[in-house]
């Protein structure tokens, strides 16, 4: 009961924060709390700051430089303020992993949480701060120039901080991991683990966004964009599957590269 309390409280206050600074709508800052409030129970403490340290992170990095995005309004399916599906695509597999850690109390389970949370951050700081980036960037797949923003695209400068963020992440998941185990040559492989994974994870998730995620063409605008819709008007599919639209492919791609870690 007091891993709930304590959780309950630590999510109420990081979320509000983070919807009074628009990082969410009202879906998302009751998801994270629900969300947080399980972690922390099922996980403890260590688990929830693993999860707090993409969520800060990335919300921080949302916010950088804003007015220099504001119009990848027009071409992104959503804006910077996450909505629950947001919340749950980047934390539920998360969730799931606390629990068999509850269940199991198994090392393994803890280093794939961190893998998890490893692509969501390595992805989101590729994302954006890859958009600030002078060059436009390339298709992953062609390697031709692509719209700034639009998935699928790749950059030095995105890519560098694709692979910082799952370095943050496996940095935390280090230490938690010695703190819980008292074991640094474990700890440290463990680690190294989940730098690769997480990063390989943001990999895939551009793979997927430039082969089978949904890109429209905008007649409005005359651009590609990733909403179906642009001021009550159907955007024409001219790329990928219209079911599968970025929360698809940041959850299939997390999936992969957490499966991983059991198949490792």
């Amino acid at each position: 009961m007091l891993n709930f309390t304590i959780g309950l409280v630590y999510s109420s206050l990081v979320s509000f924060a983070a919807y009074k600074k628009s990082s969410l709508n009202i879906s998302g800052f009751l998801a994270a709390i629900a969300l947080g409030t399980a972690i922390y129970f099922f996980g403890g403490l260590w688990f929830f700051n693993i999860m707090i340290a993409f969520f800060v992170s990335s919300s921080l990095l949302t916010k950088f430089k804003g007015n220099n995005k504001k119009n990848l309004d027009k071409l992104n399916q959503k804006g910077g303020r996450r909505d629950y599906i947001q919340v749950f695509v980047n934390g539920g597999i998360g969730l799931v992993l606390a629990i068999l850690y509850y269940i199991y109390n198994s090392p393994i389970f803890l280093l794939a949480y961190a893998v998890s949370f490893g692509v969501a951050t390595s992805d989101t700081w590729a994302s954006e701060v890859g958009v600030l980036s002078k060059d436009k960037p390339l298709s992953i797949l062609t390697l031709k120039p692509i719209e700034k923003g639009m998935s699928g695209g790749i950059s030095i400068l995105g890519t560098t901080f694709a692979f910082l963020g799952s370095a943050f992440i496996s940095s935390m998941f280090l230490i938690a991991y010695i703190v819980i185990y008292n074991d640094i040559r474990q700890g440290l492989t463990y680690s190294l683990v989940c730098l690769i994974l997480g990063f390989i994870g943001s990999i895939i998730d551009s793979i997927l966004g430039a082969s089978i995620q949904a890109q429209y063409y905008c007649e409005e605008i005359k651009s590609f964009t990733e909403k179906k819709v642009y001021k009550n008007k159907p955007n024409r599919l001219v790329k990928g599957f219209s079911i599968i639209n970025n929360d698809v492919v940041n959850f299939v791609s997390n999936l992969l590269a957490t499966l991983m870690v059991f198949l490792l």
